[in-house]
């Protein structure tokens, strides 16, 4: 198996995890913009030592790689995390997956339609098989009568800027170092966040050991490892397939509310479920 299908499984497994420990955030009083400002602040650092100890020549860039990992790091990494976050203060943690997991489709109609690529029949029931996957293991059938509008704009803007970022790598960015891509874009998203709020103001509160914890998991494994294993494998295997493979994440989501929050499952989730890993073992058959 190529590298880049084991980046994207492993990369979709850790961010299922993310709306669980955002909640968690949340209830602990913190707002989007805050816990993303602080968990850069965890990640910069931390990135900056290991690509130090791993090669710290990879940190130099020129300036138009320099420029597009501005790009990636404020209007996709930046814009992608706020409006998630943001949604889940108006939606459940599976109406918001399901919203950003439309970023798939979004990714397919933009390669068909702007870049021209021809598909056939095989990438077209891949794409549809997985989202229909997802939409029955978040058990979405009794839902969609009862939501946030304002949460539905956020999780779909974040669909947007998430497609955005796996298109944008794709193009401009097949030559860098993954890691090297990741830390770039990072600085440049706490940077554009400091615009509407200031470190130090982050500091003014008291921090319990539970938001400690939560913020070092966020910037580790929410943050750094699969955004970095993500940018491998659209640079190994493409947007497109890594998009599809992305949605493990829903049965993982569903796995870790089972175990972690005890909601209940139905049949119909653990179909859903089956039906996503199928869509993603079937799109490593298609060329």
């Amino acid at each position: 198996m190529r590298k880049g299908y084991l980046y994207a499984v492993l990369s979709a497994v850790l961010f299922g995890s993310c709306g669980i420990i955002v909640k968690i955030t949340f209830s602990e009083g913190m707002d989007s913009i805050s816990i993303l400002a602080l968990q850069y602040m965890v990640a910069i650092p931390v990135m900056f030592f290991t690509i130090s100890v791993v090669d710290k020549n990879i940190l130099k860039i020129n300036r138009q790689e320099l420029y597009h990992t501005a790009v990636l790091g404020i209007l996709g990494d930046t814009l992608m995390t706020v409006f998630y976050y943001k949604a889940f203060n108006y939606l459940d943690v599976s109406m918001v997956t399901i919203l950003l997991y439309t970023y798939p489709i979004m990714v397919f109609f933009y390669s068909s339609l702007v870049e021209k690529n021809s598909f056939g029949s095989k990438k077209i029931f891949a794409v549809v098989m997985a989202f229909i996957g997802c939409f029955l293991t978040l058990g979405l059938v009794n839902k969609l009568a009862s939501f946030s509008v304002k949460g539905c704009v956020f999780g779909i803007l974040s669909a947007v800027f998430y497609a955005f970022m796996n298109i944008y790598s794709e193009k401009k960015m097949k030559s860098l170092n993954s890691l090297t891509v990741n830390f770039y874009s990072i600085v440049f998203s706490f940077l554009s966040l400091i615009v509407f709020i200031s470190p130090a103001a982050l500091f003014q509160r008291e921090f319990s050991i539970k938001l400690v914890i939560c913020i070092i998991i966020l910037a580790v494994f929410c943050g750094i490892i699969p955004l970095t294993l993500l940018y491998a494998a659209i640079k190994d295997i493409g947007a497109l397939k890594v998009s599809i493979i992305g949605n493990l994440e829903i049965p993982t989501a569903m796995l870790l509310s089972f175990f972690v929050l005890g909601e209940s499952v139905t049949l119909l989730q653990v179909f859903g479920a089956a039906v996503v890993i199928y869509a993603v073992y079937y799109i490593r058959k298609v060329d």
